[in-house]
């Protein structure tokens, strides 16, 4: 089964090249961080492509089913978009599927627009957070009143070390991610964020500061959380992975305080969605989003 056009793995050396051309389209939606996207990438189950066709950027991605089928979809629609050459592609993709619908995982309002309304239905996927770094990190006012007293308590209680994450950490908080797996994960079997999350931990270091940066915080000196954040383009960045103890009251409040701190130099940060949960979305609202932005998906009209 082969691509209608020439593609390659994606590989973390796709990062600056990626990175670039997402900046120069002003893409903010939180699919278009390219560490992600090559943690994402998990073969031979699920594995991304990279291809230039059409002078455009396009990003299949081939999927296998536990009976050995595969199938092709698009992680995003190609930079730039055209409507023609992303419905032509589409229809020979759905051959290679053997009539199977292609579907597009991730598109942003201006690519939702670019679409042809009659060949592809759009539905919206989730509202993506966006945060003023600067502003959580005064967390100043009512607004943050039982945020700040969270963090505080938790200080006093705990005596925290938040630092920056060295390749040496990466054993401890791969025995943390299977704690938080065991305690929190597979309650909810819909969270895609284990194989990624891991695939991040193995690939530290591939990436410079500025791609990927980590951190950690030690509790009487053993790791029980770990974040990674990196750079999209100028003046915006993506918070990419936030993993606590479940076990542990108020460290994932302070996990994520910290880690705005360390992004004060950006103006905002995309903290991705709430995947529906009334308590993740009752955590990130706690930290008081200055937008919320829409993402979507699409496939051929029925």
């Amino acid at each position: 089964m082969n691509l209608p056009f020439e593609a390659e793995p994606i590989h973390p050396r796709h990062t600056r090249r990626l990175q670039g051309i997402f900046a120069s389209a002003g893409k903010s939606a939180w699919c278009y961080y390219a560490p992600f996207l090559c943690c994402f990438s998990l073969a031979p189950a699920r594995e991304v492509f990279v291809a230039e066709h059409d002078g455009a950027l396009w990003l299949p991605v081939r999927r296998v089913d536990r009976s050995g089928r595969a199938r092709f979809d698009l992680v995003a629609p190609p930079i730039p978009l055209s409507a023609e050459p992303l419905v032509a592609a589409l229809n020979e993709m759905r051959e290679i599927n053997e009539g199977r619908d292609p579907r597009i995982l991730w598109l942003d309002e201006t690519d939702r627009l670019g679409l042809p309304p009659d060949r592809l239905e759009v539905r919206l996927k989730s509202r993506e957070y966006l945060y003023d770094p600067s502003r959580v990190a005064a967390a100043a006012g009512r607004p943050y009143r039982d945020l700040r007293k969270r963090i505080r308590r938790f200080r006093r209680e705990t005596d925290p070390h938040f630092r920056e994450m060295t390749p040496a950490d990466v054993t401890p908080c791969e025995s943390l991610l299977r704690h938080w797996r065991k305690r929190q994960g597979r309650k909810r079997d819909f969270l895609l964020d284990w194989g990624y999350t891991r695939s991040a931990l193995s690939n530290f270091g591939r990436w410079t500061s500025e791609e990927l940066q980590g951190w950690c915080v030690e509790l009487e000196g053993r790791i029980a959380a770990f974040a990674f954040a990196g750079r999209m383009r100028a003046g915006l960045a993506n918070f990419f992975i936030a993993k606590t103890d479940p076990e542990v009251r108020g460290l994932s409040e302070y996990l994520r305080m910290e880690v705005y701190r360390a992004l004060m130099g950006f103006d905002l940060v995309n903290d991705a969605g709430d995947l529906g949960l009334p308590g993740l979305r009752q955590h990130k609202r706690k930290f008081r989003p200055v937008d919320r932005i829409p993402v979507y998906s699409a496939s051929f009209s029925n």
